[in-house]
């Protein structure tokens, strides 16, 4: 009898169909996704009420470029994607200027955006765009569900590259023929179940203990060494860590404009008011969670020494790989911190006044 019931059961989920609103909204609770920023309207009126109906709170605006604003600062915020909902063609192009935004400043964000029907492309659809096409200059991945079986796999994708390596921005393409396709709720259990989750906190590759040793031997032999962090450190939450590290060893630090506040510009060693003096007096310097771009003049003469020596820290392999003959330590800013903390531990050094003296 049992056996009976629970045939009938399933044959009752193979005969349920849903579309793929229910099937996106389904994919992004289930990868953790509470938040959605955006503007509703043709073709994702129905994906936005699906996503409310499963917990996911919308957030509306009167212009999706407010939206892709709110969406990028709530993923530096939070360490995890800001998802951020558009309809197509004026809609995708208005969201342009928030996803661009985030990749800039690496924060992690995903725009989904409804599109036009794909069978009727070429032929003057409604808002008709190559939507993929447009967005590429602004984002590190751009997706495309071309049939709704591939919906759980792109939406989980895509919040997954927002947090891989370096954060940034990434696309969704919906196309309306997708969102109004079915399947069977087995089905879609299915799909859900084999889609791979995101890893919302991706720290690089494992930094080996000799490279620890190195960076910890630079600093312990530097006559003028200094330490610089960034919002790579902010967004790792690793304040606790760097004051360690600074108090530990009497290093002086210098935060860029988004490391401000992890340390206040009070402390003793603060090098921010003789700025000039300790970028171009020093002889080695730990970067952490900054880039070497405009901001640090490019790590470059004249503001730097011509023989200064950098030790950087960050996610992105592809960073560190440009820097090269640089020594450069792969990973997530607090998890580092705490390695080359611990390898002082043994062996503790603190370099006083012989800095910038």
């Amino acid at each position: 009898m049992a056996d009976s019931k629970t045939s009938a059961s399933n044959t009752e989920d193979s005969q349920i169909l849903i579309d793929g609103n229910v099937l996106a909204a389904r994919a992004l609770a289930l990868a953790g996704v509470r938040h959605m920023f955006g503007v509703v309207g043709i073709p994702v009126t129905s994906l936005a009420t699906r996503a409310v109906a499963l917990g996911i709170r919308f957030i509306a605006f009167h212009n999706e470029q407010s939206a892709g604003y709110a969406a990028s600062a709530y993923g530096y915020l939070t360490s995890r994607p800001g998802v951020f909902l558009t309809v197509s063609g004026p809609g995708c192009v208005h969201g342009l200027a928030g996803l661009s935004n985030a990749t800039v400043n690496t924060w992690p964000a995903v725009m989904i955006s409804g599109s036009c029907d794909q069978r009727d492309f070429g032929k003057g659809d409604f808002q008709e765009l190559d939507q993929i096409a447009a967005v590429q200059p602004f984002v590190k991945f751009a997706a495309k569900a071309t049939e709704i079986s591939h919906i759980p796999r792109v939406v989980l994708s895509v919040l997954s590259h927002a947090v891989e390596g370096r954060p940034g921005g990434c696309y969704l393409d919906l196309p309306t023929d997708v969102l109004h396709q079915k399947v069977s709720e087995e089905d879609a259990s299915l799909l859900l179940s084999e889609a791979e989750n995101p890893r919302f906190r991706v720290i690089g590759d494992s930094v080996s203990n000799l490279d620890i040793e190195k960076a910890v031997g630079l600093l312990r032999k530097a006559d003028k060494p200094l330490i610089v962090f960034g919002k790579g450190a902010a967004y790792a939450r690793a304040e606790n860590s760097l004051k360690k590290l600074i108090e530990t060893t009497g290093i002086p630090f210098l935060p860029t404009p988004m490391g401000k506040g992890l340390l206040p510009d009070t402390h003793e060693l603060a090098a921010t008011a003789a700025r000039s003096l300790a970028i171009g007096g020093c002889d080695v310097v730990l970067v952490v969670g900054a880039r070497l771009n405009w901001l640090l003049h490019f790590g470059e003469p004249p503001k730097w020494s011509t023989d200064v020596k950098f030790i950087l820290v960050d996610v992105s392999k592809e960073e560190i790989e440009l820097r090269k003959p640089y020594l450069g330590l792969v990973g997530d800013a607090g998890t580092v911190l705490d390695l080359i903390n611990r390898e002082i531990k043994d062996d503790p050094f603190c370099l006083g006044s012989r800095i910038l003296g």
